[in-house]
């Protein structure tokens, strides 16, 4: 079975933080590698002008194998003057995941973000086996109506996938 993950990062990084908790993204890609025997890991991210420490992030991202697709951050001011940083990725992984379609008969999805529950029943209707990994609570209900047994949540795999400081 060939098996192709997308990665939507804003959604799994902010959904484990809200959890008290960080994906070690070196292990997380492991852990596709051998549980799924995934052939393209995309990571879909914004990337911020002129930060270097963002940068040295994603160069070493690529060196542990990630294909990155990043996208600008847009800012944008809320209502009270809050400012929101936003890359709005949704668009670039779908059109990769209809795009490659083709090439894989798994797709794995790491996001709970409900705009891609047409894209899933699209896939699945094609025949394509279709998995979602993501964070309960940030999950929308449709998708894990949809995806039933083929959802996880990423809190079951803690265990497996988190960030452990060296230092302690």
């Amino acid at each position: 079975m060939i098996t192709y993950t997308f990665i939507d990062a804003s959604n799994i990084i902010y959904g484990t933080r809200d959890e008290g908790w960080r994906v070690d993204l070196k292990k997380l890609f492991k852990y596709l590698k051998e549980r799924y025997k995934s052939r393209i890991v995309y990571y879909f991210a914004g990337v911020e002008e002129g930060n270097s420490k963002q940068k040295r992030f994603y160069e070493l991202l690529e060196k542990i194998g990630y294909r990155l697709i990043l996208k600008p951050v847009k800012i944008y001011s809320q209502t009270g003057g809050k400012k929101v940083k936003k890359a709005n990725c949704d668009v670039d992984l779908t059109f990769y995941a209809m795009r490659d379609k083709g090439s894989f008969s798994r797709g794995i999805f790491l996001t709970g973000d409900g705009d891609f529950k047409v894209l899933l029943k699209y896939l699945a209707s094609q025949k394509k086996k279709v998995i979602v990994i993501a964070n309960g609570r940030r999950t929308a209900k449709e998708i894990r109506v949809l995806m039933g047994s083929n959802f996880t949540p990423m809190k079951s795999l803690r265990g497996i996938i988190e960030y452990r400081n060296k230092n302690g």
